[in-house]
């Protein structure tokens, strides 16, 4: 996708060491849609965590992934979200560019998305 920029190690801030833990994402790859990481069990059944996608500064996005209600696991309950410069992805959506803002993704109460001019 343009402006992809890669990926990155992420730990939640309740990381738990050495454990396979389970998430779904809301929206999958979606710069432009608020998305929410939500932890489940092995089944799917939610456990209660959770946390939204970030902006770095105002034009690079942290990008949960995979796609849209896709249940996956986390190796070491770590995870590799994709980075977007919201500015080049924009202009290939045909805005002349675009910025990181906050926004909600229920159930996060924070997220972020890339807003494009």
């Amino acid at each position: 996708m343009h402006g992809a920029l890669g990926t990155f190690v992420f730990r939640p801030a309740d990381h738990m060491d050495g454990t396979l833990s389970w998430w779904v994402d809301s929206d999958g790859i979606a710069p432009g849609i608020p998305g929410c990481h939500i932890g489940t069990d092995a089944a799917g059944a939610p456990n209660g965590r959770m946390f939204g996608e970030a902006c770095i500064d105002d034009h690079t996005l942290v990008e949960s992934n995979p796609g849209p209600d896709e249940l996956h696991s986390h190796a070491d309950d770590t995870g590799h979200p994709d980075l977007f410069d919201c500015g080049a992805w924009c202009v290939s959506e045909g805005a002349p560019g675009g910025v990181c803002v906050a926004a909600v993704a229920p159930p996060c109460e924070t997220s972020a998305m890339c807003a494009c001019d």
